[in-house]
């Protein structure tokens, strides 16, 4: 998948252990495929528990989506988990998975790989505070803003050292705000421009923090829309694999079975 993905002209692949019965063994097959092809790996995890978004990270994620974000306590939690000192004081994993070309020792002026496969090279080349400087470059990590909540309190959120993009659940936000499914509502246009408003505003010198739409994939004028009125809106989810497949099959079938009315 990661391979079809890439040539298909995708830039990552989400995989959802939120809702989905996927161990922690294929998430990490996956996020290896995913590295050694140069598309990018995304984990939306269940919580922000550090178990759930360390081990992913470790096992190969470049990419944290953590739903139900609501504080900045919930923020701060979600970076201490996933980054590394001197941003947080966090156990430093040594061989957290990244992409072979993001590892670069300058400080012995050569290219290193970690272990991103049974192909790739084992190496302790490495020092701990290149390893702390890629993972911390690297990593995204994403909170979820999907209700009234994490809305009033998306600011704060954004505004945490570490915090790379905000995520907003379309589908769930909708539900929360008591306007299911209707995304040409005045109030739901606001809410996300209230959520990129925050994310600009947390955006200073270096540091860019960015916004991500989930859920209005079949609303692609919506997207463009979106991404055209704010700045910071630079992502979004772009199909799922059972309705790309249903798709593309339905149509496939259609064009075949045409032949046998024309006989």
């Amino acid at each position: 998948m990661p391979l079809v993905a890439k040539r298909a002209g995708y830039s990552a692949i989400l995989m959802n252990l939120e809702h989905m019965a996927m161990s922690m063994e294929t998430m990490k097959d996956i996020a290896v495929s995913c590295l050694n092809v140069g598309i990018t790996p995304t984990v939306v995890v269940p919580t922000c528990a550090p178990e759930w978004i360390s081990r992913c990270l470790d096992s190969g994620a470049q990419t944290i989506i953590v739903p139900h974000v609501n504080n900045v306590e919930q923020a701060r939690m979600c970076v201490d988990a996933s980054k590394f000192p001197p941003l947080v004081r966090q156990t430093l994993c040594a061989h957290r998975l990244q992409r072979p070309d993001a590892m670069t020792d300058s400080s012995q002026g050569h290219r290193s790989v970690t272990m991103v496969s049974a192909m790739t090279q084992y190496t302790t080349e490495l020092s701990y505070a290149t390893i702390s400087e890629v993972v911390n470059n690297e990593v995204m990590i994403m909170p979820m803003i999907e209700s009234q909540e994490g809305v009033d309190n998306v600011e704060e959120i954004a505004a945490v050292p570490g915090i790379d993009a905000l995520f907003i659940g379309c589908a769930d936000l909708c539900m929360e705000l008591g306007i299911p499914g209707q995304y040409d509502t005045e109030l739901f246009h606001s809410t996300v421009a209230k959520v990129a408003a925050a994310a600009e505003k947390a955006s200073a010198g270096d540091r860019k923090v960015f916004v991500g739409l989930g859920g209005l994939e079949p609303r692609p004028d919506l997207l463009s829309t979106f991404a055209k009125r704010h700045a910071p809106i630079r992502f979004a989810m772009a199909g799922r694999d059972l309705a790309l497949l249903m798709t593309s099959m339905t149509q496939q079938a259609a064009k075949i079975n045409s032949i046998s009315t024309e006989l």
